[in-house]
């Protein structure tokens, strides 16, 4: 983990922890108070949106994520969280790799389906 700076959390349980932190972590999550296994490094959000009728619509938002005293299944190395509907899904670089493959077959799907509307369309004289 490259790091140029060190923070210190207080934490309930094992008091002062004092911690490398990432040139990518934004803070947010080194608050006061809580154990230091709550202790996250998180960089910046990233929404991803669609364009709607209505405007821009978020979809998903992904953030980089890191863990430093996790027993987690995540373990204490960088992920990203993927949060889609309200969910927070750690993933890796396979799994966002996978993740990026079905998004593309859904935009397969979704412009066959703008074809199929197109044609439509014409056959009703619009």
């Amino acid at each position: 983990m490259t790091a140029t700076r060190t923070v210190t959390v207080q934490t309930s349980d094992h008091g002062p922890v004092t911690i490398p932190c990432p040139l990518w972590c934004t803070g947010l999550y080194h608050q006061e108070g809580g154990a230091r296994i709550d202790i996250t490094h998180t960089g910046p959000e990233t929404e991803l949106t669609l364009p709607t009728s209505i405007g821009p619509v978020r979809h998903m938002a992904t953030v980089l994520e890191q863990r430093p005293f996790t027993e987690g299944p995540t373990g204490r190395g960088v992920f990203v969280d993927v949060e889609i509907d309200g969910q927070y899904h750690p993933t890796g670089p396979h799994g966002l790799d996978a993740m990026a493959d079905a998004l593309v077959e859904n935009a397969a799907a979704l412009r066959a389906t703008a074809r199929r509307l197109t044609t439509l369309l014409a056959q009703e004289g619009k």
